[in-house]
C-alpha cells in the first residue's frame, strides 16, 4: 500500500514569507493603498525565487490583504474595512505585542457584544456538562498556582460558557482568540489581589447561571469584563 500521507516538516518557507509580508501590513510598515515593491525586489531582498514571491501575493490576494492591478502593480487593502474570516485568523497569529492599538479598543468592543450575548443564551441553554466544565475551570483558577494556571482556568471557564449558548459557531471564533487572549490575561493579572476578585466574580456569574437568572448573570459579566477590559486600556495607553 503506497503511502498516502505527506512528510511532516516544519513551517514552510513559503508560510514564512506570507506571515512575513503580512507582519508588514497589521504593523502599519506597509499602509492600505501603499504600492508594493516589485516581485523581483522583494524577492533579491528576502533571497527567495520570484516564483515563490509571486504564489505568496497571490494567497495574500486571496485572503484580501492585497489587490493585484493588471500593469499597474499590487496594492495594500484596507483590512479593517474589508476585512475576511482569513485575515482574522492572520491577526490572531500576529505578534500581539505589536498591535494597532486602536485594534485594542476594537477587539474589547467585540468581547463585549459577544459574551454578553453568550451569556443571555447561556442562562436558556446550559446543560449540566457545562456547568461541570465551568465548575472545573473555576477549581483551576482558585489554586492558581502560577499564573499560567490561574490563565489556563479563566479562559476554560469563559469557553464553556461560550459552549453553553448552544451555538457551535460562536465556541469556534471564541477559541480563534486563544492566543490573543492569553496575552492580554498575562499581562493584567499580575498580582494575587486582582486574581482573586476576578474569581469573586466568576462566581458570582456560574451562580447567576445556575439560578438561570438572566439580569444577574448579564451584571456579572459586566463585572467580570470591565474588570479586565479598564484595566488593560490603562497599561495600553501609557
Amino acid at each position: 500500500m503506497s503511502n498516502i500521507f505527506s512528510k511532516i516538516t516544519n513551517e514552510s518557507l513559503k508560510e514564512k514569507v506570507i506571515r512575513e509580508l503580512e507582519n508588514k501590513i497589521l504593523s502599519g510598515e506597509l499602509q492600505p493603498g501603499d504600492r508594493l515593491p516589485p516581485e523581483r525586489d522583494i524577492a533579491a531582498s528576502m533571497g527567495i525565487s520570484r516564483s515563490l514571491v509571486n504564489l505568496c501575493i497571490l494567497e495574500l490576494e486571496h485572503k484580501g490583504f492585497v489587490k493585484i492591478v493588471p500593469r499597474q502593480g499590487t496594492f495594500v487593502n484596507d483590512y479593517k474595512r474589508k476585512g475576511t474570516p482569513q485575515m482574522l485568523m492572520s491577526l490572531m497569529n500576529y505578534d500581539i505585542d505589536k498591535m494597532d492599538w486602536n485594534l485594542f479598543d476594537n477587539m474589547m468592543d467585540m468581547r463585549r457584544l459577544f459574551e454578553y450575548e453568550c451569556t443571555n443564551l447561556a442562562v436558556k441553554n446550559a446543560r449540566n456538562e457545562d456547568f461541570q466544565q465551568m465548575e472545573e475551570a473555576l477549581r483551576i483558577m482558585e489554586k492558581h498556582e502560577n499564573i499560567n494556571s490561574f490563565i489556563d482556568g479563566n479562559f476554560a471557564f469563559h469557553y464553556a460558557l461560550i459552549s453553553a449558548s448552544g451555538n457551535a459557531v460562536y465556541a469556534m471564533i471564541f477559541n480563534s482568540f486563544s492566543k490573543a487572549m492569553h496575552f492580554f490575561f498575562k499581562i493584567y493579572f499580575t498580582s494575587n489581589e486582582r486574581r482573586d476578585t476576578s474569581i469573586d466574580y466568576h462566581k458570582q456569574l456560574y451562580e447567576a447561571l445556575l439560578e438561570r437568572n438572566e439580569k444577574k448573570a448579564h451584571e456579572a459579566m459586566k463585572n467580570v469584563l470591565e474588570m479586565g477590559i479598564i484595566g488593560l486600556a490603562s497599561v495600553f495607553k501609557r
